[in-house]
């Protein structure tokens, strides 16, 4: 929501401009490199008391932290250009099973999982030897 609130704040200052969105505070113009971003990004940091880092680890901040609060990985990996959600789960995986508790209480739930009840007099699976759950 901060990135959606920003860009409706800039709005009025470029939309419809047909020019650069993002413009140096301090001159009204367009930024003449990536320097003096670089050198206010060093000064933020150091101004909220955080130790550096490089602008690209947001990138993977985000993530890990939308993958924690529960949102879901394809949602996740839409929202950083991927095609698929492979490279999430390959990057941030660590990061989505504490995400959601419930995780896995459906399929408990459909086929009796973890309920020895259920599968006392169940036919057994003739590869596996485990008991077969039947669909209601």
């Amino acid at each position: 929501m901060p990135t959606r609130v920003a860009l409706i704040a800039q709005k009025p200052h470029t939309f419809l401009e047909h020019g650069p969105i993002f413009l140096n505070p301090g001159t009204g113009e367009r930024w003449t490199g990536d320097q003096q971003i670089r050198d206010a990004w060093v000064r933020i940091l150091k101004a909220a008391g955080v130790r550096y880092r490089w602008p690209y680890q947001t990138r993977h901040t985000y993530a890990s932290m939308m993958l924690s609060a529960g949102e879901h990985p394809m949602w996740v990996a839409k929202q950083m250009g991927h095609r698929d959600w492979t490279m999430i789960a390959k990057i941030y995986g660590k990061w989505m099973p504490s995400a959601d508790e419930q995780a896995g209480k459906k399929a408990e739930a459909v086929f009796g999982l973890g309920d020895p009840a259920k599968a006392e007099n169940s036919p057994s699976c003739d590869f596996c030897r485990e008991p077969v759950r039947k669909l209601s």
